[in-house]
Parts: structure tokens; C-alpha cells; sequence
């Protein structure tokens, strides 16, 4: 059971009741956040509140800046002819190869350094091409990590991560095992690359895996739905801790400002936000270990990384803690049951 069903609170009925549900909002949770600032305003009678989204996380672009100092000329070229490695650099030497995209770049620099281990088999060591061949492989390997970064900051499929959506996401939505199934493989990649083990790799698999990214952009739904969401709290936090208890419940007056506010709160919040953040909670501690192992070496690390307090997941859980317990706060100024 998620973070928001643990509650040691007069909630704890109530919470334990919504999270059983664990059902889509309908409409979508966006709607139901505005309704439910909307119907606080109208009982707090505040003034100009609107609820925001986030700001938007900027992925900067970057270049390999791998330049091998070895290289293999034409002449060279010709002398590989029995080697697979020959027609491996012909193709990328050609225009497919100058245009090719980060992750086409990566998967050249994995599936020569594989060809060339099986090509230098057919040369004598002190045969000078068996040298640049290998001290060739031997760069490309050093390589390979900056290699699978410019891939993560300059691909679409993953860049878009980070951008915020409109569209709902819902258990509902398609996309969510491909995914996980998609970035166990890359985050397999990485780890493979860094730990040396490149004749394991299926450069193949890469392309395939970001197809899979693109045609369900789950990663970017989820995200983007997270991080509006903490927004959505943050927000409506601050906008309750303004008022005192002489203004929510005023002392010797009848208490209906107060059960008002406690109908919206077990209306909206309960019985349709709260459930849908442990959805994205469920969704997010299956995928966030994912995105730590793949950007951990990157700008984004912040964000990923569980220790960090800007982590999604976690800055979720906190935002959505945080609010229960300004209500939990309430109930025990205002004398009231949340029953």
C-alpha cells in the first residue's frame, strides 16, 4: 500500500476506503484539480488564485566530442575486404552514416567494436593495420559512455520525457509494460557499457527500444503527469495555510464553513485525487529505478536519483503527504470528524 494509504490519522478510514478504489478520474485528474481549487475558493472566498503548471525542464542539447585520433583510410579500406568491419565503415562512411542520429552513432561505435575483434584474427600483430584497427575498437570502447549520454540528451524519444503533456494518463493507458520492458533494455545497455561488456550488446535493440518510446510516450505522460500534479499540491497547500482557525472555524459560531470544507476535501481529494496519485506512485516505483540507472550520469540525475529530494517520485509523495497533513491538521483545530 502507497505512501498516501498510511496515514496515522483521523483519516485513516476514509483513506483506506479511497485507496481500495484506485480508479481512473473521470474527467481527467487536471479537471478535477481546478474543480476542487474552485470549490475551495468559493468556500475560503479567496481571491485571485489560479491554479499553475510547472515550469518546464530544459534538456540541453549536447555533441559526442569523441574525435578518434586513429582512423582507417581507403586504401586501408580495401585491405578489409574479407572483414564484415569493411562494410560496416562503408555505410557510415556514406550519407546514411553522416546523417545518422545519436542512436544510429552509438550503434555503429558497439558493432565495430565487435567486427573488429573478429577481424583482427585475420591480421598478424605486427601488421600496422592490426594496430589501428585495434587501438581504433580500443577508443570507441573509452567512447561509448558519452556515446549513450548524447543519445539520452539529444534523442526525441527520450528528450520528450521531459516535456509536460495535456493528455490524461490513467491505468488505462496504453504503453506501460512495453515501456518498462523497453527501458530494462536500455538501462541493460548502459550497464553493459560501463562495465566493458560490449560483445553482449544487441545494437540491433536500440532503434527497436526507442520505436517502442516513441509510439507510446509513456514516460513523458507519467512524468509530466507527476510533476503537475506536486505542482497542483504545492499550491493548494500554500493556499490553506493562509487561513487561520478563527477563520475557518471561528470560536462560539456553528461550524459549516468548516464541514463545507470538508466535504470538498473528502469529495475531490479523497475520493478522486488521492486515488489517482497512487497510481502514479505505483507507476513511478516501477519506472523511476529505471530512469536513475539510464540518467544518473546526467543533468537530470537530480530528478531521478531516490536520494534526491527533487525526485519525481518522491517530491510526489512529499507534496501529497504534506497536504493530507494540513487537513489532518484541521479536523484536529476544528473539533470536526472527517467521518
Amino acid at each position: 500500500m502507497h505512501l498516501f494509504c498510511k496515514t496515522n490519522s483521523l483519516l485513516n478510514s476514509i483513506i483506506a476506503t479511497a485507496c481500495v478504489a484506485l480508479i481512473a478520474c473521470t474527467p481527467s485528474s487536471g479537471d478535477v484539480n481546478h474543480t476542487y481549487a474552485q470549490r475551495l475558493e468559493n468556500v475560503l472566498k479567496t481571491e485571485s488564485f489560479k491554479l499553475s503548471k510547472p515550469s518546464t525542464i530544459t534538456v540541453n542539447h549536447v555533441t559526442e566530442n569523441t574525435e578518434d585520433k586513429a582512423t582507417i583510410g581507403m586504401l586501408e579500406l580495401a585491405q578489409l575486404r574479407q572483414c564484415k568491419l569493411a562494410t560496416l565503415i562503408a555505410e557510415h562512411n556514406n550519407q546514411l552514416g553522416k546523417t545518422a542520429t545519436p542512436a544510429n552513432i552509438l550503434s555503429y561505435q558497439i558493432k565495430f567494436i565487435q567486427s573488429a575483434k573478429e577481424c583482427l584474427e585475420s591480421f598478424e600483430e605486427q601488421d600496422e593495420l592490426f594496430e589501428k584497427i585495434k587501438l581504433t575498437a580500443i577508443q570507441k570502447q573509452a567512447n561509448l559512455a558519452n556515446y549513450f549520454r548524447a543519445m539520452l540528451l539529444n534523442e526525441s524519444e527520450f528528450k520528450q520525457s521531459w516535456q509536460l503533456s495535456s493528455t490524461h494518463i490513467d491505468e488505462n493507458t496504453a504503453g506501460f509494460s512495453e515501456t518498462v520492458s523497453a527501458m530494462e533494455q536500455i538501462a541493460k545497455l548502459n550497464n553493459q557499457i560501463n562495465t566493458g561488456k560490449i560483445n553482449a550488446i544487441k545494437p540491433e535493440q536500440i532503434i527497436n527500444q526507442l520505436e517502442v518510446l516513441n509510439r507510446f510516450k509513456y514516460n513523458k505522460l507519467l512524468i509530466s503527469a507527476a510533476r503537475v500534479q506536486t505542482h497542483y499540491n504545492q499550491q493548494l497547500t500554500a493556499l490553506l495555510m493562509k487561513y487561520s482557525k478563527d477563520d475557518l472555524c471561528p470560536a462560539n459560531k456553528n461550524k459549516q464553513k468548516a464541514q463545507t470544507l470538508s466535504n470538498v476535501f473528502k469529495k475531490f481529494y479523497l475520493e478522486q485525487l488521492q486515488p489517482y496519485q497512487s497510481f502514479l506512485v505505483g507507476r513511478l516505483e516501477t519506472l523511476q529505478p529505471l530512469y536513475q540507472q539510464i540518467w544518473r550520469d546526467t543533468e537530470l540525475a537530480q530528478f531521478v536519483d531516490s536520494d534526491s529530494n527533487d525526485a519525481i517520485l518522491q517530491s510526489l509523495k512529499h507534496s501529497a503527504k504534506s497536504h493530507v497533513a494540513w487537513w489532518q491538521g484541521f479536523y484536529r483545530t476544528c473539533e470536526i470528524s472527517p467521518l
